[in-house]
């Protein structure tokens, strides 16, 4: 069985969301995913269940940037909007268009980091290398600050190969002093590197 990183999430608070917030949260977990998909061999195969937690798989390496990426599509789709993610690594079987039916050690460990997650934490792993449990509590705290704005700009810049920030001001129409503002307040350049160092071992 391949190695996977396996995402399981739920939305924080979703029983207060006003109507049509967890639709909005879930636009941008798809908008993660397809993110995601563009530059990773694994399709994420974002599956929804129980309403309001989904699933996600991603290549190993790819572990924390794909957290960071799901957390920014979810925070990006309205103010307050936030989720918890168990990150789980290992081997695993997808079968199927959907996670439904998957299996193996890394779903297992995901599911474990979700259920034992402390109250405050928002991004946990059950096993992994002592360098991603050592970085993950930290980029936590980053990303549990970004605005909408910021998790917009946070999601373009997780991109794989890393857009320039020419780049991403024309996207986002806007001056390229302000898309540098955006990245340092959000931490997201530091972010960046602690992800290719983790993929790179």
């Amino acid at each position: 069985m391949p190695q996977l990183a396996v995402l399981t999430g739920d939305i924080v608070k979703s029983s207060s969301l006003p109507e049509g917030g967890l639709a909005q949260i879930f636009d941008g977990l798809n908008a993660a995913a397809t993110a995601l998909a563009g530059w990773q061999d694994e399709a994420p195969r974002l599956t929804r269940s129980r309403g309001d937690s989904w699933q996600a798989v991603c290549a190993a390496p790819f572990a924390l940037r794909a957290a960071l990426a799901f957390r920014a599509g979810v925070r990006m789709s309205g103010k307050g909007h936030d989720t918890r993610i168990g990150i789980g690594t290992g081997h695993g079987t997808v079968k199927g268009a959907d996670l439904a039916a998957a299996d193996g050690a890394a779903f297992v460990a995901s599911g474990r980091a979700l259920d034992e997650m402390s109250r405050t934490a928002r991004l946990a792993i059950d096993t992994g290398p002592a360098a991603m449990q050592t970085a993950l509590p930290l980029a936590d705290h980053i990303s549990s600050r970004w605005t909408v704005r910021q998790a917009q700009i946070a999601l373009a810049s997780l991109a794989v190969p890393a857009p320039t920030q020419d780049a991403l001001a024309e996207r986002f129409d806007v001056t390229r002093q302000t898309i540098h503002s955006l990245q340092e307040a959000a931490g997201i350049r530091a972010l960046v590197e602690v992800c290719e160092m983790l993929e790179h071992g």
